[in-house]
């Protein structure tokens, strides 16, 4: 049966591991979406792996009830946010790993501005400041479907939040004005 303290992986890593393009694009990765350590990227090249393959087996026509099987897999990843009712069955196999990087909550999260940074918003995360729909969520990379919705816990971190990019903004056009005002004093 196995020790219940020792789960099974639930990614593969990668056969080569000191490629230098592979590590080139991960580290890429890791920057963009302030992930934590490559095996989250693994985990969404694996959860990738998985839809493609039941893709291939779909057009294979190796699987009983085509009909039923490909509306659960277009159902699953319409729900998830990846595609629109518009796709079809063979742009599952176009799928890639940032797809699925898009729809993690700390994505999400950054990209509708309730953080300043990707770094700040896997801290918001699991410091309790952020709840999908009403509930608060700890885990960064938890996939949100696209008919949930993304709040603050508090409305004392959102103006923290507000105010700081206030800041921010006002000490970029500050030292725009400031530049412009030396380059109208040389003129004179």
């Amino acid at each position: 049966m196995g020790d219940p303290r020792r789960l099974n992986r639930q990614y593969d890593v990668p056969k080569m591991k000191w490629n230098k393009q592979k590590i080139r694009a991960d580290k890429q990765l890791i920057e963009t979406y302030g992930l934590r350590r490559k095996k989250e990227i693994w985990k969404a090249e694996t959860e990738v792996r998985k839809f493609r393959k039941r893709a291939r087996l779909l057009l294979a026509g190796r699987v009983d009830d085509y009909s039923t099987r490909k509306d659960e897999l277009l159902g699953k990843l319409i729900n998830l946010g990846i595609f629109t009712k518009d796709y079809k069955i063979e742009d599952v196999l176009k799928l890639n790993a940032t797809d699925m990087l898009d729809r993690r909550l700390q994505t999400l999260v950054f990209k509708e501005g309730l953080s300043l940074t990707p770094n700040q918003a896997r801290q918001l995360i699991t410091h309790k400041h952020i709840a999908v729909n009403g509930k608060t969520r700890t885990i960064p990379g938890s996939l949100i479907h696209a008919k949930e919705t993304i709040s603050y816990t508090s409305t004392k971190m959102k103006n923290i939040i507000e105010k700081s990019t206030e800041d921010k903004g006002k000490s970029k056009v500050n030292t725009k004005d400031a530049s412009e005002k030396k380059v109208v004093e040389n003129k004179e």
